[in-house]
């Protein structure tokens, strides 16, 4: 006789039962098929990245960096020779799970979804799904601290605090000077993005802003097949944006857009995971997603439990990390927002601890930022000067937050160095 239906009741096969050693041998059997279900989980933002197993905690790269170059001869030339070997480090990070789980309190709970391959859910028997479902949570936390999460060895809890995501790896070489604006594999949104202004701002990131001093991603870049991640609120305000501009045009049938504009080798990534205000392109080989899988101390275990006759407990110990192979602008080029926007001041300079006036003009903010001594600064570009050799320098201060014509802010240079002056700011306009 089949189950009868209650309204608001999961419909449960009253000849499954649970015990300890039904779940342990079921994840035995299903072993190969369930280690891959973080995998599978992780599925929309790898099947767009390069993999590298067998990296167990560090593995070191090396790229070489140089240019050279034919020009007409002459008998007497000769090059520097400036070969440089660069090496990088691939870095996983040992994580685990473990989790006591009591067959008892699932008995009569539906777990699971689809996420076994090719088998419909009722030919699987419970147990798997179980196992499944568990190992699937794994990746789906996984998946979603791609960009975001800081390895913290304290943390043991948290898959955020695990390894280090994209953006953490991003932060440490902004901060040590490799990765810039002036290197062309960083650029500085002048605002944050929305329903109007999308298309303009990538297209600016892409093909450059003079306005900023921004030349673009670097051309040989823009040449290959590369992906442009993104969060999926971007890719929605591009494609309202693209409607809203293009959409009057005769040929302009559908405004899902896959690509950028006129550009088919560039294929947007809209993910879930990626932080909004961000743009990451780059090849699909040098965006790594970065596994062991191949000792020993890799173990998923479902057995009995040592604190309870009861329950079971579920162990998993993996290897993960990730890296970009190569952050050169050839391979790499991200867009931030930083919450300055980019605009134009008056600014009065004073020297002599601020008690001297000295000059007035008028400069922008870049939407550049250094850390010296361990606090950010804001990069300001002077465009006018009273003062002869002061336009077109570049400057950074530690704020803009009150811009009130009254607060003077330290003027330091690009080295970080105090300069010894001191400028009031106001918007222009105000």
């Amino acid at each position: 006789m089949p189950p009868i239906l209650n309204l608001g009741q999961p419909v449960v096969d009253p000849q499954v039962t649970f015990t300890p050693e039904e779940l342990s041998k079921s994840f035995q059997k299903y072993r190969k098929e369930l280690i891959l279900m973080p995998m599978f989980a992780m599925a929309a933002a790898l099947q767009h990245m390069g993999h590298r197993d067998g990296i167990r905690y560090k593995e070191h790269i090396h790229e070489m960096k140089g240019n050279f170059e034919f020009g007409n001869y002459d008998k007497y030339k000769k090059g520097d020779g400036a070969v440089q070997i660069v090496q990088r480090t691939l870095e996983t990070f040992f994580g685990n799970c473990i989790e006591p789980i009591d067959p008892n309190s699932i008995y009569q709970t539906l777990w699971g979804s689809d996420v076994t391959k090719g088998e419909a859910l009722k030919n699987v028997d419970w147990t798997k799904r179980v196992c499944g479902y568990i190992m699937k949570k794994l990746g789906e936390n996984m998946f979603l601290n791609m960009w975001t999460a800081k390895h913290d060895p304290t943390n043991t809890t948290k898959t955020s605090k695990w390894f280090n995501g994209f953006c953490t790896l991003e932060d440490v070489e902004i901060a040590a000077g490799t990765m810039t604006k002036e290197l062309r594999n960083l650029y500085y949104l002048p605002e944050a993005f929305n329903a109007q202004n999308a298309e303009d701002l990538i297209n600016d990131f892409f093909w450059g802003d003079a306005a900023a001093g921004w030349l673009g991603v670097h051309t040989l870049l823009r040449g290959q097949n590369v992906k442009l991640f993104m969060s999926e609120t971007v890719k929605h305000y591009y494609e309202v944006a693209y409607q809203t501009n293009h959409g009057a045009l005769p040929y302009n049938l559908q405004f899902n857009k896959a690509h950028l504009e006129g550009k088919l080798n560039v294929e947007f990534v809209a993910l879930p995971n990626v932080p909004e205000n961000y743009l990451s392109l780059t090849p699909k080989g040098n965006i790594l997603a970065l596994w062991n899988l191949r000792t020993a101390d890799e173990t998923f275990l479902c057995e009995k439990s040592l604190t309870s006759h009861y329950d079971v407990d579920f162990l998993a110990n993996m290897f993960y990390g990730e890296q970009y192979e190569s952050i050169n602008p050839e391979r790499l080029c991200v867009a931030r927002y930083n919450g300055i926007e980019q605009k134009d001041y008056n600014f009065t300079s004073y020297g002599e601890n601020g008690t001297v006036e000295l000059a007035n003009g008028k400069a922008s903010t870049t939407g550049g930022v250094k850390s010296f001594s361990g606090l950010k600064y804001n990069e300001i570009l002077v465009k006018e000067n009273s003062v002869e050799g002061f336009a077109g320098n570049k400057y950074f201060i530690i704020g803009t937050a009150t811009a009130n014509g009254t607060t003077k802010y330290a003027l330091y240079d690009a080295e970080g160095h105090d300069t010894g002056m001191q400028v009031t700011i106001t918007p222009v306009g105000s």
